[in-house]
């Protein structure tokens, strides 16, 4: 054991510390990555910023130089006899900048009058493209070759450079007319002077590259001289990439783009800088090698360390562990008192385990009492309490909800409940599945059954279903089930809102019943109708044929007037022969006479009963919310004021409510 503890520490050790540095060496390759690619990206990205603009400021100069030297007086006067002047004002300005290879002043046909070192002195250059530009405006060319320029001597070749640009500016006269065109070729080498002055801080590993707009190589290795460089959307896009190239080699490159010359972006460069990524990146390889060199030396370190410390650890472990089974085997009584030899945290772990044991005694005890308790409670409770799982197989079940089911209690532990006989435990089986699928408990589930023993008897129930949760509590396990019988408090309350003889609502749920119904419609903005109904001639006949026939009738009518009705209207009974029905979303007076018109057909037929026929009609009063009265009461008295006004009509009338001033106006 002493060996395998040891092996283990030692392991571990090594291991955390191996794990740890191969964590930090990854953290700090991918930051100082980041970082570095990151930093690279903006130097290459500003170098190439740096040579593009350094680009356009030279040719901006030059042609400034061409636009104010073809405004002096001298070079306006170009058919005066001012030839020596002009050709020392073209050396003096060739002198002051090395790049000139060639200035020259022509007239309004494009021959060369005078010229610096007499070159192309008379010739006709009115087809170069620079002249033609020239005549219009400042012009500044793509880079051109020597053939280009029309040379009449070709001796005189070797005074120009291979490559140049060439610029021209208009002479205009004192009314703004063009009277002739100076010109200039700069010799290419000024780009290459540029890049040397850009490249002279920074590292000799970062090269530039010129391109022509159509991706043509005009400065760069000579590798890629007179090739053309496709570069990718996203290094354009985003200035600055990782870009793989045709010689197998990857690049981070920085990417810019002179503004063009006058505001043609026909005549733009591309500059490119570039840096190798394997050589840029170096110093992070090699800081990734030392930080593994260093840590398998650390790791073998603390191996060695953790060898002699797990000694050290490993022997009071062992006594502990001995004792700790002493525990375990249920003589802890031998062990109580015994001292552990080691350090003080594992006599400390030696003695929180006797008392541990201790503590885990005296809360058995405690939860023995408890569970009686409990199961006292659950077993005299007066409400039927049951628990299922997830598949509704009966966990427990107390003795009240069995006897309400007529099951035995010990048969449905471990049943489903698909299995029991029972239509109390059928209503709310969907109920427990919808508990148990969506987690969340139901309240006040309601359930009526006839009795068994009488079926005209109906019991009713109102169950709360509980989500039972596992000790974690993040999922649904099963429900439990909590039952209680309201037989009584519904007989009740049927008897307060319902009238005996004819089991229509009373006035009590009348008046309630309109309450909630008129502020529903004044929400909605819609109109409710009231009828207001008396029997004619009741009285003669519960006089005539005495109480049981009235009864009879009373029913009857009752009988007859749900007939008519929707379901969405109310019926009920005020008390007497006076009747009410309420009609919901009254649209117009259509509505509620054509309702009327057929309660009083309907009612009006004879009653036959025991023999003898028997004859009454409703009288009805109409009044409508809104229009009548915005309150139940004041509604209820209208109709019966109306009510009243059709009896005086004759039986089988009905009437609308009219106020007073409407009917002595009427």
């Amino acid at each position: 054991m002493n060996f395998r503890l040891r092996t283990l520490l030692s392991i571990t050790l090594a291991g955390v510390v191996i794990a740890t540095i191969g964590v930090v060496n990854c953290i700090v390759d991918y930051k100082s990555s980041q970082s570095l690619r990151r930093e690279l990206y903006h130097k290459i990205t500003r170098v190439s910023y740096q040579m593009a603009d350094r680009l356009d400021g030279g040719m901006y100069e030059r042609l400034r130089d061409l636009i104010n030297v073809s405004a002096l007086p001298t070079v306006r006067n170009l058919y005066g006899a001012r030839y020596t002047e002009q050709i020392n004002i073209l050396e003096t300005l060739k002198r002051t900048y090395e790049p000139y290879i060639w200035l020259g002043l022509t007239d309004r046909n494009g021959i060369v009058l005078c010229a610096t070192g007499k070159l192309l002195e008379g010739a006709d250059v009115s087809d170069k493209t620079w002249w033609k530009e020239g005549v219009r405006g400042p012009f500044a060319s793509d880079i051109d070759d020597i053939e280009s320029i029309g040379l009449n001597d070709i001796s005189q070749a070797h005074l120009l450079s291979h490559r140049y640009i060439s610029l021209a500016a208009p002479i205009r006269d004192a009314e703004g007319a063009s009277i002739g065109v100076m010109g200039a070729f700069i010799s290419w080498g000024w780009v290459n002077s540029l890049a040397e002055s850009v490249l002279q801080h920074h590292s000799q590993q970062l090269e530039l590259l010129v391109l022509a707009s159509d991706g043509a190589v005009l400065l760069g290795p000579p590798a890629l001289m007179n090739t053309r460089l496709m570069l990718p959307e996203s290094l354009k896009a985003e200035k600055n990439a990782l870009v793989d190239l045709p010689d197998g080699k990857q690049y981070l490159m920085g990417y810019s783009e002179t503004k063009g010359f006058l505001g043609d972006p026909g005549k733009r460069w591309v500059v490119i800088a570039r840096q190798e990524s394997v050589a840029a990146l170096r110093p992070i390889h090699n800081l990734s090698e030392a930080i593994w060199r260093w840590g398998i030396v650390v790791s073998v370190f603390f191996a060695i360390v953790g060898w002699f410390i797990s000694e050290l650890i490993s022997r009071p472990l062992k006594k502990l562990a001995i004792f700790a089974n002493a525990l375990r085997l249920g003589s802890a009584e031998s062990a109580y008192g015994v001292t552990i030899p080691g350090p003080k945290e594992i006599q400390l772990v030696a003695a929180a385990i006797e008392d541990m044991v201790e503590r885990i005694r005296s809360r058995e005890t405690a939860l023995e009492r408890q569970f009686g308790e409990i199961d006292l409670l659950y077993e005299g409770s007066p409400i039927g309490i049951a628990m299922v799982n997830q598949d509704l197989s009966c966990v427990r079940m107390n003795s009240k909800l069995a006897e309400w089911c007529g099951l035995i209690k010990k048969e449905v532990i471990g049943r489903k409940l698909s299995e029991f006989k029972s239509d109390l435990m059928a209503s709310y089986e969907d109920t427990l599945k919808q508990t148990i699928a969506s987690d969340a408990p139901a309240f006040n589930v309601e359930a009526s059954l006839r009795k068994a023993c009488d079926k005209s008897v109906m019991r009713s129930f109102v169950a709360t279903c509980l989500p039972l949760r596992s000790r974690g509590g993040h999922a649904s396990v099963g429900a439990a089930l909590l039952i209680s019988e309201m037989t009584a408090q519904r007989e009740a309350e049927y008897l307060a809102t319902h009238d005996m003889l004819t089991g229509l609502a009373n006035r009590r749920f009348l008046t309630a019943f309109l309450f909630q119904e008129l502020a529903l419609a004044h929400r909605n903005s819609k109109k409710v109708a009231l009828l207001y109904l008396d029997l004619d001639q009741f009285k003669k006949v519960n006089d005539t044929h005495g109480h049981k026939v009235g009864d009879a009738l009373l029913k009857e009518v009752a009988l007859r007037l749900k007939s008519v009705v929707r379901e969405s209207d109310m019926v009920a009974r005020i008390g007497g022969d006076e009747f009410a029905v309420i009609a919901l979303d009254h649209n117009n007076r259509n509505d509620s006479a054509r309702l009327a018109k057929t309660i009083i057909v309907t009612l009006s037929k004879p009653y036959a009963f025991e023999n003898m026929l028997v004859r009454t009609s409703p009288s009805i009063g109409i009044a409508v919310y809104p229009d009548n009265a915005n309150e139940a009461p004041d509604l209820i008295c209208c109709a019966d004021e109306a009510m009243y006004e059709a009896k005086k009509n004759g039986p089988g009338q009905y009437r609308y409510y009219a106020s007073r001033y409407q009917r002595q106006s009427g």
